[in-house]
């Protein structure tokens, strides 16, 4: 018995006078025809959820890309470097003042000074601020509307213009009277006292807390964006399975119905339907894993590589500070051991001569030994993380830089403690170029500064690897859409032709 055609009301018709019952008359599983559009309806419904699916994993992955290597990380980077540069001007000021060269600070080369020549140390501090000035401002940018992260970019910038006047008063104050190498006048010392705790308890901390804002916003989109790209490769792999699933069971219904092999253009669309599931989700797996290495192997080793060297450089104007200061050297001393410790940490440790001694025969054990991991801080975390006898090598020869520098600030708080003021200062200076520090301590800022550009380095290479294969897809998507929605039509319709060209048997509709 024939099928019996519901006819749907007249208000129900589409424009141009086509009902809706005859449009969906078309995919009536009753008929064979039906059947077929039906499951090719379904087949292109899953082809083009999979390729929204995949642009979804793509854009998310660009996002995340770009927001590590060109928009907030760089910029958070830059934030990160105001620290290194805010403790590079200290440090320039301690040791001028340390030298006694206030006047080669104070001159103004084509002014009043007439010929004289700044030193290298007021060269030097002058690029540095304005390196610091420039992250803030970039620092402000990424603060946006943010009122609490604007107003701390702006109080940083009014307090490095009053550290600025504390250390001209300084000089001046010093540049007043002859001193002895390493011994300041009392009143400069009190001017220099006032600019570094300006430094030290307020710009420094301001600036930090800067870069870990920073670092949340963009450890929070590279959390979000590779989560939504993990899922996205999942959601591929389900589409692309349901998409083939369909399609064999078109070319199933049409084998046994038509009574033909499998046809080659569904065969070729059923393939590059997997194809492009296969390589969508490798591609977005890929790309995950391109995203963690940027972020976990160069932006996050960099900043912590940035705070270290602040430290160490601080570390380093901590005993200027303590020799041209001497009335307060016991609580620079204090705080010069919780950097240490910051930077290596000894458990058990109270105070700077047990601190040296200990630091002796754990970095000897670890030198043989890489398993021997007898210390803590940014130096033990990195420790831990060693693989290859190759990374080995390397951490041991910054740890003994490390090792050669503390080593000289022992010596040099013997001299001190000896009230061999003019000797500790030469001893823990440069002694061929005073404006500069001991050459231990320049070996190791020059070995960090080395390592951190390496991380630079993988942080710049596989964001741009990871945005050239992304930028395939631009065209690849819908390229691989069309041609296989095109075999798919291509293969299908001829037999629903056949078919339509065949008058019914046994009372079935054509549709």
């Amino acid at each position: 018995m024939a099928s019996k055609v519901v006819r749907l009301p007249r208000v129900l018709r589409l424009p141009g006078g086509t009902r809706i019952s005859r449009a969906l008359r078309l995919f009536r599983v009753g008929t064979t025809p039906g059947r077929v559009r039906a499951l090719t309806a379904l087949v292109l419904l899953s082809l083009t959820a999979l390729c929204s699916v995949i642009g979804l994993g793509i854009a998310d992955a660009r996002e995340a890309l770009r927001a590590v290597g060109h928009d907030e990380g760089p910029m958070v980077v830059a934030t990160g470097d105001v620290a290194l540069a805010l403790s590079d001007m200290d440090a320039q000021v301690a040791n001028v003042l340390m030298t006694g060269d206030e006047e080669g600070w104070l001159c103004e080369p084509g002014g009043d000074g007439g010929d004289c020549r700044r030193n290298p140390p007021r060269y030097y501090y002058d690029l540095r601020r304005e390196d610091a000035q420039r992250a803030m401002l970039q620092a402000a940018r990424l603060a946006e509307d943010d009122p609490v992260r604007l107003r701390t970019v702006q109080a940083v910038l009014d307090g490095l213009h009053q550290y600025d006047r504390r250390v001209q008063a300084a000089m001046e104050l010093g540049s007043r009277s002859e001193h002895a190498y390493g011994a300041l006048p009392a009143s400069a010392a009190a001017e220099y006292r006032a600019a570094t705790a300006l430094m030290t308890q307020d710009l420094l901390p301001k600036a930090g807390n800067l870069t870990l804002d920073g670092a949340a916003i963009v450890d929070s989109t590279y959390k979000e964006e590779r989560s939504a790209i993990r899922w996205e490769r999942g959601r591929v792999i389900a589409l692309g399975t349901a998409g083939i699933l369909a399609l064999v069971t078109l070319q199933i219904y049409l084998a046994v119905r038509f009574r033909r092999l499998v046809s080659p253009l569904l065969a070729a669309a059923t393939v590059a339907l997997a194809g492009l599931a296969v390589v969508g989700g490798s591609a977005l797996a890929t790309e995950a894993d391109r995203l963690r290495v940027a972020k976990e192997d160069g932006f996050d080793p960099v900043l912590a590589l940035s705070r270290m060297q602040s430290l160490a450089k601080s570390l380093d104007a901590d005993r200027n500070r303590a020799l041209l200061d001497p009335g307060e050297a016991d609580r620079y001393d204090q705080t010069y051991l919780e950097k240490s410790q910051a930077i290596l940490y000894i458990a058990g440790v109270s105070d700077l001569e047990e601190y040296y001694t200990q630091l002796e025969q754990r970095l000897a054990r670890y030198a043989r030994d890489p398993r021997a991991i007898g210390f803590g801080g940014f130096y033990g975390a990195r420790a831990r993380r060693v693989a290859t006898p190759a990374e080995h090598r390397v951490l041991v020869r910054l740890l003994s830089y490390y090792r050669a520098y503390q080593r000289n600030d022992r010596a040099v708080r013997r001299l001190a403690a000896a009230e061999r003021a003019d000797q500790a200062a030469r001893t823990h200076l440069d002694p061929g170029l005073t404006h500069l520090p001991h050459p231990a301590f320049r070996q190791h800022d020059q070995e960090l500064d080395a390592t951190s550009g390496r991380h630079r380095v993988v942080t710049e290479r596989t964001v741009r690897g990871g945005e050239s294969a992304l930028a395939v897809w631009r065209w690849a998507l819908p390229v691989s859409a069309l041609v296989i929605a095109a075999l798919l039509v291509a293969g299908v319709w001829p037999r629903l032709r056949e078919y339509l060209g065949t008058p019914p048997t046994g009372g079935e509709e054509h549709g």
